[in-house]
C-alpha cells in the first residue's frame, strides 16, 4: 500500500496533471484508493483543505476525504518513534517544521502499516533548515518511492 504525501497531490494539479488536461490521473488516484492500494492522511488532507475554496484540488480531496485515514494508536506510537529520531538527529527549527506539517506524520504511518512513502521530496541527509521524508523514512525502515515510480509499478498511462 502506498501512502501519498501533500506534494503529490499539488504538484500534479498546479503542473503536470492539471485537472482540466488530465482526468485520468485523478481518476487513476481514486481507482488506487478503491481497491486499496493507495491512501493518504487526514494531515494531508488538513493541508489540501487550507486552499482557497475554489481551488479544483481541494473540492478533490473533498470528494475523496474518505481516503484520508487519520492516525490509530499503532500510529501514534509510531509517530513518537518518528518524532524522537528527529528530536535526536536535528536542529530544533527543523524539527519544528518536520512535526508541524505531515511529514512526520506520513512517515508514522507508513512505519505502523509496512506501507511504502510516496512524495516529490529528494533526499538530503546533511540539510540543515529541513528534514526531508525520504531521510526520515531511510532512519525508520520506510520505502520510499517517488510518484512517477508509484505510477509505473502500478501500469498507469495516460493515452489519448
Amino acid at each position: 500500500m502506498y501512502v501519498l504525501d501533500t506534494n503529490v497531490f499539488i504538484d500534479a494539479a498546479n503542473a503536470y496533471y492539471a485537472f482540466d488536461l488530465a482526468p485520468g490521473y485523478w481518476n487513476f488516484l481514486v481507482q488506487l484508493f478503491d481497491s486499496r492500494h493507495a491512501v493518504s492522511i487526514k494531515s494531508v488532507y488538513d493541508e489540501l483543505d487550507d486552499a482557497s475554496d475554489d481551488d479544483p484540488l481541494k473540492a478533490w480531496a473533498k470528494q475523496n476525504k474518505q481516503h484520508f485515514l487519520a492516525p490509530d494508536s499503532r500510529v501514534v506510537s509510531c509517530y513518537q518513534r518518528v518524532s524522537a529520531w528527529a528530536i535526536g538527529n536535528h536542529q530544533q527549527s527543523a524539527v519544528n517544521e518536520f512535526l508541524r506539517v505531515a511529514d512526520s506524520w506520513i512517515v508514522a504511518h507508513a512505519l505502523a502499516n509496512q506501507w511504502v512513502v510516496v512524495t516529490h521530496e529528494k533526499s538530503a541527509p546533511t540539510s540543515k533548515k529541513r528534514i526531508k521524508i525520504p531521510d526520515a523514512c531511510a532512519a525508520c525502515g520506510v520505502e520510499c518511492l517517488s510518484p512517477f515510480e508509484m505510477l509505473r509499478q502500478r501500469g498507469m498511462s495516460l493515452a489519448l
